[in-house]
């Protein structure tokens, strides 16, 4: 077998592959060191407030919480993940005393976190130039390379892309202007509670606090970011489940380069599922760590109890990150206590019971941390709305577009997956047992209908698939470690056992496949999902200038979700929170909100549908407008769906309406 324990690096040997590594992406992604250069020079706090968010917070946590040894790259990649978890915990718990947050008290707390991470300082042992060393710089590299593709990508936006996003920057904009969780939405909508996962939308405002970026950057850069940290967090959970680091590699370069997701998510503003998936490899290491130690005889109550409460405390974070993810969660660590049970013989029933006894103590001390947030949950419209779901008939079907099967293994992952899962289930070790039983429970969740239950749609199978880059990248991971290993015995005798060869072999081809993997990532943008063009931010501002303050506008709009919510065709969508002037859209996420009237969405649905049963040039569909209190229209460049009711051309034709403001594909009308 073929082994890198032994082989040591110089440092030159480690600088040639990261200069290679720009070098490729360069070629790959022209521009984009130029951009990263102009960057570090122009917005220096809003990077090192980023970078400072996303790892003090977790290396704190890990420092008194996590008594296993860790290479500082595995610490720093865990930290950035249960970083996620930390400050919206903090979140929640200073409302319960009435604190209010604000920048001065923000960065007092993050240098008071740095002192717990750091202080007192622990003994260090100066790291030598093994393999580990090279892994370690790999593994940054990669992750730097993937932020800086993500960033890159959304360079010009102005604000998030599609409908989510709208909703995202709202609630974040409201957790910056109270200081911390609200219950009243105004003045974006009449909802009187706040149930909405929110863990990504708190660490936009802590960035927020941090560095005075706007709501509407933050939600694009948090989300970016949590976007690269796929890369380090895949590593990370393949390492820890394959017990290998070569394989956690690859995986890296896998969810990095090649995955179709999470990196899609950019173009549905799909940010809080992927907050979820962020928060979820801390959760499942913290649960693997626990159940490992529970079931070796020799360990003690007293070795348990650190694991144990960050299994609670990462738990508790994921049902604040978000709810279908937590269940997703909760089959992961099903499966892995199953296997770890099924494959340790023999086992005592002392073992046992006292694994039970710390599942049902980790699940109750969650509970416990998260009560303040259910206690929330439970004056919403949430519960109403999963009790309806749970009430769906077993009969009800769940439809799988093939297109989103064939995005989970886009770039011949499918292939690169079954070898690699092959190859574990042959060599029987228990990661391979542990992805296929994960993803079974899954899509059993999603699918309860196929065991004759019902409660279809509580997790949907789309939110499955795009989420199954997380068992998807591992297998591939190991897939192309099994394909390496079998190249190496293609080279000459004499170069089969040089562990610097098979290395340097593994690192070209890593570096082929990142620039190929690079330019597809650069390019999946998707211009279609762009509602809010720079078009509209300018007509916004010529709004605000040139429009009474009680100016009510009728934008684009169409049924969502079976006609509970009315969800934006485009750019109109956002002038309420652009303007503060009132339109006939909502932000969707106030459907899961109780509201006053209790009425609103649906006298919301019955007014747009007075008015769109008409021709917008007709004389009746004027007069409907005038009854419902509005006095102009708007039509921005955008148009997703294509379909939409406000068609230029006919209110141009119609005596009814004057245009006042046309510019850059954005329409203005006063209403006659």
């Amino acid at each position: 077998m073929i082994t890198t324990r032994t082989y040591t690096f110089s440092r030159l040997e480690i600088w040639l592959p990261i200069i290679w590594l720009a070098a490729v992406i360069s070629m790959a992604a022209p521009g984009l060191l130029w951009w990263m250069t102009q960057s570090l020079l122009q917005v220096p706090l809003t990077i090192v407030g980023g970078l400072l968010i996303f790892t003090i917070p977790g290396l704190a946590t890990l420092r008194w919480l996590y008594p296993v040894p860790l290479l500082w790259f595995e610490r720093l990649a865990l930290a950035t993940s249960l970083s996620c978890v930390v400050m919206p915990i903090l979140l929640l718990f200073s409302e319960l005393i009435g604190w209010r947050w604000h920048s001065g008290a923000a960065w007092i707390l993050l240098a008071v976190l740095a002192v717990v991470a750091f202080w007192p300082p622990q003994p260090y042992r100066l790291a030598t130039y093994s393999h580990r060393h090279l892994i370690g710089w790999i593994v940054v590299s990669l992750t730097i390379a993937a932020l800086a593709v993500r960033l890159f990508v959304v360079r010009t936006l102005p604000v998030g892309l599609f409908g989510d996003s709208y909703h995202h920057t709202v609630i974040t904009q409201l957790l910056i202007d109270h200081g911390g969780l609200f219950h009243s939405w105004q003045p974006y909508a009449p909802a009187i509670t706040f149930t909405y996962h929110y863990a990504f939308h708190a660490m936009a405002a802590w960035w927020h606090w941090l560095t005075g970026i706007s709501a509407a950057q933050g939600v694009i850069l948090v989300g970016q970011v949590m976007n690269g940290l796929a890369v380090p967090l895949l590593y990370l959970l393949t390492a820890r489940l394959t017990h290998s680091r070569l394989t956690g590699v690859w995986a890296a370069l896998v969810v990095g380069f090649l995955s179709f997701y999470p990196a899609y998510y950019v173009n549905w503003g799909r940010y809080t599922q992927l907050a979820g998936q962020t928060v979820l490899p801390a959760a499942a290491i913290a649960w693997m760590t626990l159940i490992d130690r529970a079931l070796q005889p020799h360990r003690s109550w007293h070795d348990l109890r650190k694991p144990l409460f960050l299994a609670c405390l990462t738990s508790a974070g994921l049902a604040l990150s978000h709810y279908r993810v937590a269940v997703l969660a909760i089959c992961f660590v099903i499966a892995y206590a199953i296997v770890s049970v099924g494959l340790r013989t023999p086992l005592r029933w002392q073992i046992l019971l006292r694994l039970g006894a710390v599942g049902a103590i980790g699940a109750l001390g969650a509970v416990l941390l998260a009560s303040p947030w259910l206690w929330r949950v439970q004056q919403g419209q949430i519960t109403r709305l999963a009790s309806a779901l749970l009430n769906t008939s077993a009969e009800t079907s769940n439809p799988i577009a093939l297109e989103t099967i064939g995005a989970a293994f886009h770039a011949g992952l499918f292939p690169f997956a079954t070898l690699g899962l092959a190859s574990l289930l042959w060599r029987r070790q228990s990661s391979g047992i542990v992805l296929v039983v994960w993803a079974v429970l899954a899509w059993l969740v999603a699918n309860p209908q196929l065991l004759g239950l019902n409660g279809q749609g509580m997790i949907t199978a789309f939110t499955v698939l795009i989420g199954a880059y997380l068992a998807i990248a591992p297998a591939a991971g190991a897939g192309w470690f099994i394909l390496m290993r079998s190249l190496a015995w293609l080279l000459p005798v004499n170069w089969r056992h040089n562990v610097g060869t098979i290395i340097t072999t593994q690192l070209v081809a890593g570096l082929a496949i990142l620039g190929w993997g690079t330019h597809m990532q650069a390019t999946i943008l998707d211009p279609a999902y762009q509602l809010a063009t720079p078009a509209d931010l300018a007509a916004a501002q010529w709004i605000k200038t040139n429009l009474p303050e009680d100016a009510a506008i009728y934008v684009n709009g169409f049924p969502a979700y079976g006609g509970y919510v009315y969800a934006g065709n485009d750019g109109g969508w956002w002038l309420s929170f652009l303007t503060g002037r009132r339109t006939n859209l909502l932000p969707m996420a106030v459907g899961f909100e109780a509201v006053d009237p209790p009425d609103t969405l649906r006298n919301i649905a019955q007014l747009n549908q007075s008015i769109q049963q008409h021709p917008i040039g007709s004389a009746e569909a004027a007069t409907a407008l005038r009854a419902n209190g509005f006095t102009f229209l708007y039509n921005g460049p955008a148009a997703n769906p294509a379909n939409e009711y406000l068609d230029p051309g006919q209110i141009d034709q119609s005596p009814y309406y004057e245009v006042i403001y046309r510019q850059d594909g954005v329409s203005i009308w006063r209403i006659r």
